[in-house]
């Protein structure tokens, strides 16, 4: 769920919300003029009980409906990765594939002893990297320490190899699957072993966006004459006096 659609609920949880304590106010502050406004709407209703009312408040719910249906599919839809990962710290911008950076956690992930299946899900957050990783253990795997050594693994690639800070710890969910061999057989199927064990994670830009000026070069000191190359030459060693 995005920060959008979540915004969305809130504002329209925020509005029901609203509007059930105008209708209790109402109740009690006045009840005579509530129920004479729902006798009208009720005489309104009545008086236009014909193919084209009975059309309108059609088209109104089913309008309604429709959105409804909308909202409910966005939020329970897959949300979508980024492509790069853009992280600022000290000045400058470090621009990461997210794609290759998934595929490197997956492949760490899937070194541990008791997973057999990781996926992982990286965003930028807080001049960080936030992860979360899903993963699939053996029956008889050790919950708490798979999830420690998760959690070290995804610390080790972001800051360690990347040079990144991690925003908060990483999430982890653990689901139970099969036995390690039959998952090693399936990877090793679907993608054959390379010669490095773990992945490139493919160019890492770094734009610096601080405006900074260029060092002054040191003025030459016998006018625009560039100094010729440094020539060292080796003395001859002194002669010895001869012993007496």
């Amino acid at each position: 769920m995005n920060e959008t659609n979540r915004l969305f609920i809130v504002l329209l949880a925020a509005a029901f919300i609203v509007a059930v304590v105008v209708v209790i106010f109402l109740t009690w502050a006045a009840p005579d003029r509530s129920i004479n406004r729902l006798g009208d709407a009720v005489q309104f209703l009545r008086d236009n009980n014909t193919t084209a009312g009975q059309l309108i408040v059609t088209l109104a719910g089913a309008a309604i409906a429709v959105f409804a249906l909308l909202v409910i599919v966005v939020e329970f839809g897959p949300e979508d990765e980024p492509r790069e990962l853009r992280v600022e710290q000290a000045g400058a911008t470090t621009i990461i594939p997210a794609e290759a950076l998934r595929m490197r956690l997956e492949e760490a992930l899937l070194m541990l002893p008791d997973v057999t299946a990781a996926r992982s899900h990286v965003a930028s957050r807080d001049k960080g990297i936030a992860t979360t990783l899903d993963l699939t253990v053996t029956p008889t795997a050790n919950v708490t320490n798979v999830t420690q050594e998760a959690v070290r693994v995804a610390v080790d690639v972001v800051h360690s190899d990347l040079g990144l800070g991690v925003a908060g710890v990483p999430k982890v969910r653990i689901a139970f699957g099969g036995s390690k061999a039959l998952a090693d057989g399936a990877h090793h199927a679907a993608h054959p072993p390379q010669i490095s064990a773990m992945p490139p994670i493919g160019r890492v830009e770094t734009v610096d966006e601080r405006t900074v000026a260029p060092p002054e070069m040191p003025a030459p000191t016998h006018g625009d004459a560039s100094p010729g190359p440094l020539i060292y030459e080796e003395s001859p060693p002194a002669e010895q006096p001869p012993n007496s």
